[in-house]
């Protein structure tokens, strides 16, 4: 009898321990490693994790961010081996997600509703479900050098600016002979300033280019353009590269006092505030009564669709890019969080810059137009940058740019058929 009381409380022990083993699940995480995101911030959300979640376990691999897209884009094409959560940064990548809606709606703790609207409706929601969830916040903004603009004088730009003042300010502050610039020149055509001058490249329905690549709206932003590079207020071409071999760059020279404005973003923003200048934000100049947009962006967080565990996959997820994972990515790295609740939380909330920042992620984002037009960069943009080459190089006349575009409709039309008639878009 003692031998069977023995065996039995032996089995009472061992049995769960068993039972306990075979329930654990332990999931991949593949992430990168950066400034947003340290790697220290990643094993912070495993441990928190972990410790509330003791039956899944999370197996963390930080790949380079150079090695990202091939990694996924391999296993995600041979539909095996791809981790169960990730960054699904890559549009292509987005029909192999899980979709989550019916875990969001059955969750109490985390909806759509939580985030902002905007970053939700293009970095979240792709063809009525919801693909992932969106992790932090980015966006281009104009910072002015404070100091710059004092010691020339010139009064700091208004959120409610035009693109003709920008050009003003620039020359204002500018002093070419010294190698020091009032503004810099845009990335490319049909970003926030041409949308804000209500120029698109071509038609909703992506069935032709002409009218709207040589719109009034396109020719005044591209005649724009031609009156900034004219004012000699920005660096030129050659300007940029000879500084570019020096590892100077516009976040370089505006620190430096000899740019006066630049196009940056929210990491720059911090840079600036680490290194003591002073310095505002105002969002990118736009025509008065049009619709104002912003270049701004998410990570999109989701679930691998060919997860073996689903269910835990979306309680890791909700609790990476939800309000949990974001603080601890706000707090241990340069996160800007995508929920609100937890960006109002930030130490540097109340500076006027942070609020200036926050009121331009309520814009209208680029991505809410060229996300649902695929052929609008590689296509079309390809097929009609020799007007804005021309432009910048400074090799045409101000009465030449309309015609200008209006050589580039036939090839832009044909690239547009062309990747319509590929992509189906």
């Amino acid at each position: 009898m003692k031998k069977f009381m023995i065996l039995f409380l032996l089995l009472a022990l061992v049995v769960p321990l068993t039972s306990l083993a075979q329930d654990t699940v332990t999931l991949e995480w593949w992430n990168i490693a950066g400034n947003e995101m340290p790697e220290e911030a990643s094993q912070s959300i495993v441990e928190a994790f972990e410790a509330a979640h003791p039956n899944i376990k999370i197996n963390l691999t930080i790949l380079p961010e150079s090695a990202y897209d091939d990694r996924m884009t391999t296993t995600i094409g041979a539909g095996d081996g791809a981790p169960d959560v990730a960054l699904f940064w890559n549009a292509n990548w987005w029909p192999q997600a899980l979709d989550l809606t019916s875990y969001l709606e059955a969750d109490p703790d985390l909806s759509a509703d939580d985030y902002l609207e905007n970053f939700w409706k293009n970095w979240a929601a792709w063809e009525g479900k919801a693909i992932g969830l969106p992790l932090g916040v980015g966006a281009n903004f104009v910072m002015y050098n404070k100091t710059v603009f004092d010691e020339a004088g010139v009064d700091y730009p208004t959120a409610d600016w035009t693109p003709d003042e920008y050009i003003e300010i620039a020359a204002a502050v500018a002093n070419p002979d010294q190698k020091s610039w009032g503004g810099d020149r845009p990335r490319g055509p049909f970003r926030a300033i041409w949308n804000n001058m209500g120029a698109f490249p071509y038609s909703d329905d992506s069935t032709t280019v002409d009218g709207y690549l040589n719109s009034p709206e396109s020719v005044a932003a591209y005649t724009w353009l031609w009156d900034l590079v004219d004012s000699g207020a920005t660096p030129t071409p050659a300007d940029i590269e000879i500084l570019g071999t020096e590892g100077t760059g516009p976040i370089d020279l505006f620190l430096a006092g000899r740019l006066g404005m630049a196009t940056l973003n929210q990491a720059h923003m911090l840079v600036a505030v680490d290194e003591g200048v002073e310095f505002g934000i105002v969002p990118e100049p736009h025509i008065p009564g049009n619709e104002r947009f912003v270049n701004a962006w998410s990570l999109t967080a989701s679930v691998w669709g060919g997860t073996e565990h689903p269910d835990e996959a979306y309680e890791f997820l909700s609790f990476f890019a939800g309000h949990e994972g974001q603080r601890i990515l706000m707090q241990e790295g340069n996160l800007f969080p995508s929920i609100p609740s937890v960006l109002d939380e930030y130490e540097n909330a109340d500076q006027d810059y942070a609020q200036a920042f926050f009121t331009v992620l309520e814009d209208t984002q680029v991505a809410e137009w060229t996300g649902a037009h695929p052929c609008w960069r590689a296509s079309v943009i390809r097929a009609a940058q020799d007007a804005w080459d021309l432009i910048m190089l400074g090799e045409i006349a101000r009465d030449e740019v309309e015609a200008t575009l209006n050589a580039v409709i036939d090839p832009s039309n044909e690239a547009l058929e062309e990747c319509v008639g590929r992509l189906g878009a």
